[in-house]
């Protein structure tokens, strides 16, 4: 037997209502208008948004909503603690909790805000920071099922890539041929990543989160080389300039 630790693709459902009536009418809708890819798709519930007040909510109601609209509940995240054990009593894995955003304070005197600054710089010794990558190349050909995904990277692919396919990347992903499949750019919400190909035949396009399909797309780009990127919730498909 071999255990192993895979990057699979998720849906997360942001829930900011304790009203299960509400968020049933507003996720049927979204299932609706692409069918195709939401059936029989795991679901995570982020509760981020209702902090203290998710312990409100009504789990059990929840699970049986997600499921009746075939949707495939797997587990929730940023509960508050007091609702774990209930949780994992009926039916839910406890998510590991997302890192949660940290705006800096600035203070009203500039000479103050430059201090802090120089501060910040004094105190950084390059030898102690951890090499990261920031691109991936992909020079093989990608096969139907298989999903490959660049972690805090951009993607660049230089091999033919095939129907059934997943590419997944944090950041933007550059295709040198056609792209078929699901494509799926800014993977954990990076707003400002893009997609480029040089013959757009992929099944489904996404970044941010924010998806469309192609097959319901009004686009005159398929096939040809195109630029895809979100402009504010809109994804926006451009000719790429030769």
């Amino acid at each position: 037997m071999i255990l192993k630790g895979e990057m699979s693709m998720l849906n997360a459902l942001y829930v900011s209502d304790l009203d299960i009536k509400k968020l049933t009418a507003e996720l049927t809708k979204k299932r609706d208008e692409a069918p195709q890819f939401f059936m029989q798709s795991p679901m995570i519930v982020d509760c981020i948004d209702l902090g203290e007040k998710a312990k409100e909510l009504d789990f059990i109601a929840l699970r049986k909503s997600l499921i009746e609209l075939d949707f495939i509940p797997i587990g929730v995240r940023n509960a508050p603690k007091g609702v774990n054990k209930e949780l994992i009593k009926n039916g839910w894995a406890i998510m590991r909790t997302t890192q949660e955003k940290v705006e800096k304070q600035t203070s009203s005197d500039p000479a103050t805000d430059k201090k802090e600054t120089q501060s910040v710089e004094k105190g950084t010794d390059v030898n102690q920071v951890e090499p990261t990558i920031d691109s991936v190349t992909i020079d093989r050909p990608v096969r139907s099922g298989q999903q490959i995904y660049a972690a805090s990277a951009d993607m660049t692919v230089l091999a033919p890539t095939s129907a059934g396919s997943e590419l997944m990347a944090d950041g933007s992903i550059h295709v040198y041929g056609a792209i078929r499949g699901r494509v799926l750019a800014g993977a954990k919400g990076n707003i400002a990543a893009r997609i480029f190909c040089q013959s757009l035949d992929a099944e489904l396009i996404a970044i941010a989160g924010r998806y469309q399909l192609l097959d319901e797309s009004k686009t005159e780009l398929k096939g040809k080389p195109a630029m895809i990127y979100l402009d504010g919730e809109k994804l926006v498909i451009e000719p790429l300039a030769s």
